[in-house]
């Protein structure tokens, strides 16, 4: 629990702000990369979800009846689901540009690594969620829930609470709607070719 992988988790459960902040001073002893420990946390989730496969839909694939909208859903879930550890690791470039333009305290290659902490962290709880609640990483609340919480305990300063928690539900809507773009851009770029 001193070094490594173990100490990243209970770290970034107990105090967020010392290990992001030790990790970008140069105190990094002890502290995994951020993001070695966000493929490791994305490889556990991984194989937690192919260990406990949930049954799929009954739904037919080549049914004639969908519709466009249906066609391109499926298109984007199939693409996820293939390439979920590159889509959620690449998740750390829009978490990171909002970060820098909320916070701008660091540089964004600073911001890019707090994300990678952030993200892996997250991907670790929704390993739990996953297993009562059943949701896709990417569809999780409770993912995305954690990764509130480990922003507004990483950047709340002593200015005072209610400003942290504003400035860290602009951070998690303004990466929700980056989100939503990209799968909506993958979806009707995969629909049209």
């Amino acid at each position: 629990m001193d070094k490594g992988f173990l100490f990243n988790i209970r770290s970034l459960f107990l105090q967020p702000k010392k290990i992001t902040i030790d990790y970008i001073l140069g105190k990094r002893k002890g502290i995994l990369n951020p993001i070695s420990f966000l493929i490791i946390a994305i490889t556990i989730y991984i194989i937690v979800i192919t260990f406990f496969k949930v049954p799929k839909d009954l739904v037919e694939e080549n049914s004639v009846t969908k519709s466009r909208l249906e066609k391109t859903s499926n298109y984007v879930g199939f693409f996820l689901r293939a390439y979920l550890k590159y889509f959620w690791v690449l998740c750390i470039i829009p978490l990171g540009i909002t970060l820098k333009l909320i916070f701008r305290k660091y540089n964004f290659i600073e911001h890019l690594a707090i994300s990678s902490f952030i993200i892996g962290q997250a991907t670790l709880i929704g390993i739990l969620s996953f297993l009562v609640f059943r949701f896709p990483l990417i569809f999780d609340p409770v993912v995305y829930l954690a990764i509130l919480w480990l922003v507004y305990k990483i950047f709340k300063n002593n200015n005072g609470r209610i400003e942290a928690i504003g400035l860290s539900t602009t951070v998690l809507i303004l990466f929700i709607i980056q989100l939503i773009l990209i799968i909506g851009t993958i979806g009707v770029i995969k629909y049209c070719c």
